[in-house]
């Protein structure tokens, strides 16, 4: 019996229940979206990137969005993104579609959940209004994000900043100074023994090459 008390106490904390959530903040989910805005875009008709498109998430049948190629792990669940799936997700994304590829660790805080899914459901609000839409979907300011323009315009650069700033800090990445061998090892090393997914097509070698070339120790880049 305090076996399966101990259970359900623990399975509680790993999936609050939204309706159990403070109250959300639209304004302060649109700037904690900006984490997200590396692999999504959210504006009506926004590009997908690494990631879906999420204008409309919110309500959306799971893994529905056209054109968008999802991982087995989304396939094969079921339902729709209410509030509290959304909630669920983002404090877990691979506890919660295990083998997902989304690379995103999660919010551990429930305030910040309930933010953003409050920025998500405002999206679709100003949309179907009169009123003036808000100043730029938070991907359309990454130029102007500090982590992205530290790196050098070159093939690959997209793809560096996509596939480490969701996880890690940019300033961080370049710090290591390593070369190529020593990044794919690294990489490796991260699936291997860090749980990463595996990165798709040829974008272990782009990004190896991208910052073994800029930011290798002999590298006018790398910072002091």
């Amino acid at each position: 019996m305090r076996l399966l008390v101990s259970a359900i106490l623990f399975a509680a904390t790993l999936f609050p229940e939204q309706s159990r959530a403070v109250a959300q903040d639209a304004e302060r989910g649109e700037r904690l979206f900006r984490r997200c805005a590396a692999c999504h875009t959210i504006t009506e008709g926004g590009a997908d990137k690494v990631g879906p498109n999420l204008f409309g998430v919110v309500g959306r049948d799971i893994a529905t969005k056209d054109g968008f190629r999802y991982s087995k792990a989304l396939l094969t669940l079921e339902g729709s993104w209410t509030e509290d799936a959304l909630n669920q997700y983002l404090l877990s994304p691979r506890t919660y579609a295990r083998g997902t590829k989304m690379a995103f660790a999660g919010l551990r805080k429930t305030q910040d959940r309930a933010d953003v899914i409050a920025w998500l459901k405002a999206q679709i609000k100003v949309s179907s209004s009169d009123e003036e839409a808000p100043a730029g979907d938070p991907a359309e300011g990454l130029a102007e994000n500090a982590d992205l323009a530290l790196l050098p315009e070159s093939p690959g650069k997209q793809e560096t900043y996509d596939g480490c700033a969701s996880c890690h800090s940019i300033k961080l990445v370049v710090q290591q100074g390593m070369d190529k061998d020593q990044w794919l090892e690294t990489i490796e090393w991260m699936v291997e023994e860090q749980g990463m997914d595996p990165l798709e097509n040829d974008l272990n070698q782009i990004i190896s090459e991208y910052l073994a070339t800029h930011f290798g120790r002999d590298r006018p880049n790398f910072p002091k």
